[in-house]
């Protein structure tokens, strides 16, 4: 058997936070523990195709086989030693033929982990890894069968491959997330990468194609997903009329859309965030959108200021609808303010981007 290369057991770590970052995954799919997980099973070969049969003499573990790999059995990577700890860590009496191996090549057995840490990685984090596309079970064993019955997935472990570096590595977790993850969970990943890199300016594609870049922050990543995604999904036919960006930077739509519209956006009064208009909808439909990073959510205060901005640039009345954007509900921003959102509005979470909460009286 030709086994994979192996990485360092703390680089498995990182390199698993790196594709599930953990503001916005559970730290238990990326936890040291975890990668200790994925460093067992490329030190075993527990490796099945995504999707093909599984060979049969394909190599499952238990969660303790990941918890008894020691330093000194992952320092022997030879063949032998390798298939030697399989064989002794997913047989009878593992545990004891694990420790008499150790003794064999003169040392005693000291396990990465303790055995009462193996719930964690068998109800949360290979479940976890299961879901999105990371882990496969073995076919016909019962989730309550001791048997060994998980395997990392093919392209999932391809990861791992210490060789994979700088670019050549970001482009590899991208591909997989596009193949393996859920949109939404893709949606997380994207944004929470995107919040690390707010240093940089946020690019955003307009709903016609053209491409503007925005200030670096969290409220330019979140206006980001309200144009990209929440629009698409909202709007029949959207058009971006203004984006508030800080520094008093405003994108205003041309001259044309605007009169159209029949609209005369003044720059110096205060905007909100965005402006969006579904033009599909008779009479269209105007969406007043603010990205709510760290405040500044549609209270009945602003809903008020709102409307009276909204008339003033002759949008006509009844037709505002309002919507607070945020990163995620676990954002302090969000807790903080989901009390205050105004009556008749809307709020949109980026990292779950497949709903919408409605707040309106009965």
């Amino acid at each position: 058997m030709a086994y994979r290369a192996l990485p360092r057991i703390d680089r498995c770590a990182e390199r698993l936070e790196r594709i599930f970052p953990r503001s916005a995954f559970d730290t238990v799919l990326s936890s040291p523990g975890a990668g200790a997980a994925v460093a067992a099973m490329l030190y075993v070969d527990a490796v099945v195709p995504d999707n093909a049969p599984v060979p049969d003499d394909a190599r499952w573990v238990r969660p303790t086989t990941c918890l008894w790999l020691s330093e000194v059995a992952y320092a022997r990577t030879d063949a032998a030693s390798r298939t030697a700890y399989y064989r002794a860590a997913v047989g009878a009496r593992a545990k004891e033929k694990v420790a008499a191996l150790h003794a064999s090549w003169g040392h005693a057995h000291v396990p990465l982990y303790g055995d009462n840490t193996r719930e964690t990685l068998r109800d949360e984090t290979f479940p976890g890894w299961l879901d999105n596309g990371a882990m496969r079970v073995r076919p016909g064993v019962k989730t309550t069968s001791p048997a060994p019955r998980w395997a990392l997935c093919e392209s999932f472990a391809d990861l791992f491959d210490p060789r994979l570096l700088g670019d050549q590595l970001v482009a590899a977790i991208d591909a997989w997330r596009d193949a393996h993850m859920t949109p939404g969970a893709k949606l997380k990943a994207l944004t929470a990468q995107q919040r690390e890199q707010t240093q940089h300016a946020v690019r955003v594609t307009l709903p016609d194609g053209t491409v503007r870049e925005l200030e670096p922050g969290e409220a330019s990543v979140i206006l980001k997903g309200v144009i990209e995604v929440w629009a698409p999904a909202r709007l029949k036919d959207a058009v971006v009329l203004t984006v508030s960006e800080p520094g008093d930077k405003i994108y205003v739509a041309d001259a044309k859309v605007l009169g159209q519209l029949g609209l005369r956006i003044d720059q110096a009064t205060l905007l909100p965030d965005a402006v969006l208009v579904d033009i599909a909808q008779q009479p269209p439909v105007f969406w007043i959108v603010e990205a709510v990073a760290t405040d500044g959510a549609v209270t009945e205060d602003r809903k008020r200021a709102l409307i009276q901005w909204a008339q003033s640039q002759r949008i006509p009345d009844g037709g505002c609808e309002f919507l607070s954007a945020f990163a995620s509900r676990n954002s302090a921003a969000a807790r903080r303010r989901l009390k205050d959102l105004a009556a008749g509005t809307f709020a949109w979470y980026a990292d779950e981007p497949g709903a919408e909460l409605a707040w309106y009286e009965l």
